[in-house]
């Protein structure tokens, strides 16, 4: 068990994991390098430019201060005047402060310490000896004092002086020749430690790319080349997954995704299979149906003409001999013939809604309201009816005839159903639909209307709401109407009226129709 764990490849969490923590701790590696490198040049820098380099500078000031002071003695040993005592007083003063300030530049440094106690002893040394008896002596008028500045042993202190200031001056200009030297290699160092660590972030950046590149976009791009495939249509192709632990776990997921929607596949296959041979024996079964529906319509039409109209020679040849009852009965005769007729005919145009439509054409519904008018225009005057127009009537993509079909089914239906004090007055109007690009066309009478409860009713087929003998029809009016609004994409309802009476029938249909799949 252990050396199958062994074996199995490492996630990629863990991957990362240790790249990154391999890279943090060579990072931190250079980051202290590069910070003690960085604070050692500094320093170095430091010595040279805030101690060393002035210390030079102080040493120098220190021996031009003493040289002053002697050349100012000299001065005033040859004028006796007072003034030219200022300057060794000034260069006194000074030579106290440079001495002191250079002091505190070099710090703790013994060797350059000694040197300077020296200079300023032997400056110590001039200035009680020789300095001041001499000031005090010319000061009284005593020719001894410009003696003793002339004198040998005064040159040979002042000489000592500038001896011991050499040595100060060479000491502190070897201290800041060897911390210049400690500069540039503490900058050397610094170089050094900015190029590997230039190295360093781009061997890091390789590192993480080829890790990157092997670990994630490698089997990325397998898995993606073998999923293009099984999508290119290859749904057999097999997912083999690759990689650290989680793009195996990915893999193996694609795979168990594959081989479901494969077999789903598989399925849809077999059910296409299925749904083209029902749909062959459909297509034949409507075919055979058609053919039987025109066949039914033309033999069971001639039956009934027949029976109609012997009923009807039957009464006129024989009606002297025939009783009230006998005359009744060749009456429902008669009417039952043509109602079964009429039924006929109504459900053979039901059944070809869309049938003879090969395709859409622009068709006025103007003209067609004109025509449906032209059919109905004996019951029109009969009734006394009429039929207005409120707003213009558009042109639609549609079936002519269905159309006028459709218009004609609903003004008949407003001159059937109108009442017995009023003429039936029609009002026809349309309004565009911006939202969804479509026309709606409202029919509105001022007949006996419709309870709205049955709003949905009336559109089925063989629905009545009123005895047969009080409203003539098969009941097939309304269902044909929305059997052609939706046939070209629509909707027909009842509109609720308000007031006035009536019923008002609303149908709405696209601007540019679409041929609808003809329903049976």
């Amino acid at each position: 068990m252990s050396e199958r764990r062994s074996r199995r490849p490492w996630t990629l969490r863990r991957r990362l994991g240790k790249l990154f923590l391999g890279i943090g701790a060579a990072l931190a590696v250079l980051v202290a390098a590069l910070a003690v490198a960085t604070v050692e040049f500094v320093t170095a820098g430091n010595r040279v430019v805030y101690r060393w380099q002035p210390a030079v500078t102080t040493s120098q000031r220190v021996l031009t201060d003493l040289v002053d002071q002697e050349t100012g003695i000299r001065g005033y040993a040859l004028t006796k005047d007072p003034v030219f005592l200022q300057p060794y007083r000034r260069s006194a003063a000074a030579q106290t402060a440079d001495a002191a300030h250079l002091r505190s530049l070099i710090g703790s440094d013994a060797g350059v310490q000694r040197r300077l106690r020296r200079v300023l002893a032997a400056a110590h040394a001039w200035q009680t000896e020789i300095a001041t008896p001499s000031i005090d002596a010319i000061g009284r008028g005593d020719a001894s004092g410009s003696a003793l500045i002339e004198s040998q042993v005064a040159k040979q202190r002042f000489d000592d002086i500038r001896v011991r200031a050499s040595q100060l001056l060479a000491s502190v200009q070897h201290r800041t020749d060897v911390a210049t030297a400690d500069r540039r290699n503490a900058g050397t160092v610094f170089v050094v430690a900015i190029t590997l660590t230039g190295f360093m972030l781009a061997a890091i950046g390789i590192a993480i790319w080829r890790g990157l590149h092997r670990w994630v976009l490698e089997p990325v791009d397998r898995l993606g080349r073998q999923t293009r495939e099984v999508s290119g249509g290859d749904t057999y192709r097999q997912i083999v997954p690759d990689g650290p632990n989680e793009f195996r776990g990915l893999g193996r997921d694609v795979e168990a995704m594959r081989l479901q929607i494969a077999g789903q596949l598989a399925r849809a296959e077999e059910i296409q299979e299925e749904l083209r041979i029902r749909s062959e024996e459909l297509a034949r079964s409507n075919d055979d149906l058609q053919q039987f529906a025109y066949v039914a319509s033309h033999d069971l039409s001639e039956p009934l003409r027949k029976v109609a109209n012997f009923c009807q020679l039957l009464e006129r040849q024989y009606g002297d001999k025939l009783d009230d009852r006998a005359r009744e009965y060749i009456d429902f005769a008669v009417d039952g013939a043509k109602r079964m007729q009429a039924l006929i005919t109504d459900l053979l145009a039901l059944s070809r809604v869309g049938r003879a439509t090969e395709e859409f054409v622009p068709v006025s519904l103007a003209d067609a309201l004109a025509a449906a008018q032209a059919t109905l225009a004996d019951r029109l005057a009969d009734a006394g009816g009429s039929v207005a127009v409120a707003t213009a009537l558009p042109t639609v993509d549609g079936d002519r005839s269905l159309l006028v079909s459709l218009m004609e089914n609903l003004i008949g239906n407003a001159i059937k159903y109108r009442r017995a004090d009023v003429a039936p007055a029609i009002r026809i109007a349309a309004g565009r639909n911006d939202d969804d690009r479509t026309w709606t066309v409202a029919v509105r009478d001022n007949g006996i209307g419709i309870d709205p409860q049955y709003a949905e009713r009336i559109f089925a087929v063989f629905q009545r709401l009123h005895m047969r003998d009080a409203y003539g029809g098969t009941g097939i009016g309304l269902a044909l109407c929305r059997r052609i609004v939706e046939f070209h994409g629509g909707r027909i309802w009842l509109e609720p009226v308000e007031s006035g009476g009536g019923a008002e029938f609303r149908f709405t249909l696209p601007e540019g129709g679409v041929l609808a799949e003809s329903r049976d």
